[in-house]
């Protein structure tokens, strides 16, 4: 019985323009975006550029995020923080500023008279311009001078920014976790010839690119499907055939459960089409540098990152198509899919709770490596809140076949009914 009614499903959206306008925009995206590979080049000594890197050093992680504190402070505006890898701005009261300024103080031994004049002297003889790669540069005239306490321990450094974490509120780029981000240095020959041996040897070159594609498929996967989940409802509606489906001998888990797979399958099938491309371009790559493919990383990287998202946004769009009967579906999914692109990925790496993860990024394994823990929590809680999703979805429409949510099976008009009575 289900498989019938999944192969029923499958070949009722391969007459749907909905199918085909996901394949082709799909397809536009990935083409927009990535477009061409580039070939990895082995870095030269004395290239001068290697680009910048995290210190593990103590005083460079302390006296940077100092700085940064102190800039981000002094520009009064809003501190970005990110609770549950979602982007939020904090604006401090005066009471919060005077907490900040007391441990920017206590970080510096400097009084906040000092420390301000310092960071006007700075600001004043400092400018932005760009490089001959059209890069901007901060042209220095006056050195920063604002530097931690000598006598401050990172132990003590840490307990301080604990302070200035907690009166920002939980997500800011001080937090215990996120401090070494503040300790950028530039990167040596050595440190850039140890992450291509590493896009080489332990990403086997089909993982780095594999992350990339992920990166930007995850974008636009982040909406589509929404447009599937309200469609197949809708449909119903619009065909007036909710009587005949409801009186079917089929079971609501059933139905909605061939439903779901058919629309997931849809549009995971091309998703797996469309990685071919980059893989084809990618063995290529490693054959050319001289590494041993993965074969299957487009494969493992759509499972376990991009499907996850699928998953998500076509059972929310189900559920709520199925309450209400209308569009709200989309409207939210929409919501969901602008804050997570638009805002709660501004650093374009990392994945916290953000139903679209991001690294936008070839390479940078033990980066990778490090974030890896929390994508795993990330992906599998989207996928067991997508199954609660359907199982509600189920229980709706096992409700609305029984009459119970009224007339026409939409959720505002039980309501509407019991009000009457």
């Amino acid at each position: 019985m289900f498989g019938s009614l999944l192969k029923k499903e499958c070949a009722l959206w391969l007459k749907s323009i909905v199918f085909y306008a996901y394949v082709i925009l799909l397809f536009l995206f990935y083409i927009s975006q990535m477009g061409e590979e580039v070939a990895l080049q082995r870095p030269q000594p004395g290239a001068g550029d290697y680009g910048s890197a995290y210190s593990d050093d103590e005083n460079i992680i302390m006296n940077g995020t100092l700085k940064d504190l102190v800039v981000e402070f002094e520009r009064e505006g809003p501190f970005i923080t990110y609770p549950v890898g979602f982007y939020k701005e904090v604006t401090l009261s005066e009471e919060e500023r005077e907490q900040i300024a007391a441990c920017i103080s206590e970080l510096s031994g400097m009084s906040r008279e000092e420390w301000e004049t310092a960071y006007d002297v700075y600001l004043e003889g400092s400018s932005v311009s760009l490089d001959e790669n059209g890069r901007y540069v901060n042209i220095e005239k006056v050195p920063w001078s604002i530097t931690m306490d000598p006598s401050i321990t990172y132990e003590q450094f840490e307990k301080i920014m604990a302070k200035v974490a907690e009166v920002i509120g939980p997500g800011s780029d001080y937090e215990e976790e996120q401090l070494k981000k503040h300790g950028i240095v530039d990167k040596t020959y050595e440190q850039e010839l140890s992450d291509y041996e590493d896009i080489l040897y332990k990403d086997k070159v089909t993982g780095a690119y594999a992350r990339l594609f992920s990166d930007y498929l995850g974008i636009v996967l982040g909406i589509l499907p929404a447009f599937f989940g309200v469609t197949r409802v809708l449909k119903d509606k619009r065909s007036y055939i909710k009587g005949v489906i409801y009186s079917k001998k089929a079971g609501a888990a059933a139905i909605v459960g061939a439903r779901y797979l058919g629309m997931v399958l849809m549009m995971f099938v091309p998703v797996l089409l469309v990685s071919c491309l980059p893989l084809t371009q990618s063995l290529y790559i490693a054959y050319g540098a001289g590494a041993v493919p993965d074969y299957f990383a487009y494969l493992k990287y759509s499972f376990g990152w991009l499907l996850p998202i699928i998953l998500f946004v076509t059972a929310l769009s189900y559920l709520l198509t199925e309450l209400t009967e209308s569009l709200l579906g989309i409207l939210i999914c929409a919501a969901v899919w602008f804050n997570s692109v638009f805002t709660g990925s501004a650093s374009l790496v990392g994945a916290g709770w953000n139903l679209i993860p991001r690294f936008n990024s070839v390479g940078k394994y033990q980066m990778f490596r490090e974030m890896l823990p929390q994508l795993v929590r990330n992906r599998i809680l989207y996928t067991v809140a997508a199954l609660v999703t359907m199982a509600a979805t189920m229980v709706v429409y096992d409700l609305k076949r029984k009459g119970v949510m009224g007339r026409r099976g939409k959720i505002s008009e039980n309501f509407k009914n019991k009000s009457e009575i």
